[in-house]
C-alpha cells in the first residue's frame, strides 16, 4: 500500500489530480486508521490504464465507461474505430490549417502583390451570411453557418462580388460575405448542410493576391490593375468573383490579405 505522496511520485499525477480521479471512481484509496489514504499498484495501472484513453482523444466520460469495457467485444472495437475516424479527421482539418499558414507566409513574402494567373478555380458549396451588408440572412442560416465555422481551415470566410455589380458604373461593390468549402470536400458536411448550400463553378479564372484596406476592398478603383490585365490578354469578366480573404486585419491597421478567383473568357 502506497501514501499520497508515494501514488503521486509512482503514476506522474499531482495530488490534485489524483483527488479527481478518485471522484470519478478512477482510483480507490482505503484509509489508514491515522486517515491517510493509501493506494495499490492496481489503482497505477487503472490510472495509466485511464489516461492512455485520453491520449487517443477520448472524453473524460467516454475514457471512464471505456476502462471496465471488455476489449474483445464487438462494441469496444467500434469505440476504437469511431476514434480513430474522429482523429483520421483532425488531422486532414490540421494539415488545412498548415497549408492555409504556408500559403499566406508565401503571399507576405512576395514582393509583387499583384501576381495574376490563369487558373482553374475550385468549384465552391457556400452559405449566405450576407446579402450586401445586409446580415438578416444569417438567421435562417445559422445551422450550416455554425457547421462552417466548426470546419474553418477547410471551409473559409470568404465574399462573393457579383459581376453586374464590379461592371456597373457606380463607384463601389457591395459583396456578399459567404462561408465556402471546396466543393471536392463537400463529404465534411452533413446531409442537411449539403442540402442547402450553394454552387459556384469557377472554372477558368484570373487569380491574383492583394493587400488592401476593408474600405478599400469594395472601391472599384482597387481593380485597375485586374482589367488592365484583362485588356491586355483579350480576356472578360464572365461569373461571379470570389475573394478568400487569408488573414483578417493581420496588421493591425485594417488590411486584409486577399486573394481573388475572377471567372474569364475570351473578350
Amino acid at each position: 500500500m502506497y501514501r499520497m505522496k508515494q501514488f503521486s511520485a509512482m503514476t506522474g499525477m499531482t495530488q490534485s489530480k489524483i483527488r479527481f480521479y478518485e471522484k470519478h471512481g478512477l482510483v480507490l484509496s482505503d484509509r489508514m486508521e491515522n486517515g491517510y489514504r493509501v493506494f495499490t499498484p492496481e489503482d497505477a495501472f487503472r490510472a495509466n490504464a485511464f489516461r492512455v484513453l485520453l491520449q487517443h482523444g477520448f472524453s473524460i466520460n467516454e475514457a471512464i465507461a471505456m476502462l471496465d469495457k471488455k476489449q474483445d467485444t464487438p462494441d469496444f472495437r467500434k469505440a476504437l474505430e469511431n476514434q480513430r475516424q474522429r482523429m483520421e479527421r483532425e488531422r486532414d482539418l490540421l494539415n488545412y490549417r498548415l497549408k492555409r499558414i504556408q500559403t499566406t507566409l508565401e503571399f507576405v513574402s512576395s514582393e509583387n502583390e499583384l501576381n495574376f494567373k490563369v487558373v482553374e478555380g475550385p468549384s465552391q458549396l457556400y452559405i449566405n451570411a450576407s446579402h450586401g451588408r445586409d446580415f438578416s440572412v444569417s438567421e435562417g442560416n445559422a445551422k450550416v453557418l455554425a457547421e462552417y465555422y466548426e470546419l474553418l481551415g477547410v471551409t473559409s470566410c470568404a465574399r462573393i462580388i457579383r459581376r453586374n455589380d464590379l461592371l456597373d458604373k457606380g463607384s463601389t461593390v457591395n459583396p456578399d460575405y459567404v462561408n465556402t468549402i471546396a466543393a471536392k470536400e463537400e463529404h465534411y458536411l452533413s446531409d442537411y448542410s449539403r442540402a442547402r448550400v450553394k454552387r459556384l463553378d469557377l472554372g477558368t479564372c484570373v487569380r491574383f493576391g492583394r493587400k488592401v484596406t476593408r474600405e478599400g476592398s469594395v472601391k472599384k478603383k482597387t481593380f485597375d490593375g485586374l482589367f488592365a490585365y484583362l485588356e491586355e490578354h483579350g480576356l472578360e469578366i464572365r461569373d461571379d468573383i470570389l475573394l478568400l480573404p487569408s488573414f483578417l486585419n493581420l496588421d493591425g491597421e485594417g488590411s486584409d490579405i486577399e486573394v481573388l478567383y475572377v471567372p474569364v473568357r475570351k473578350a
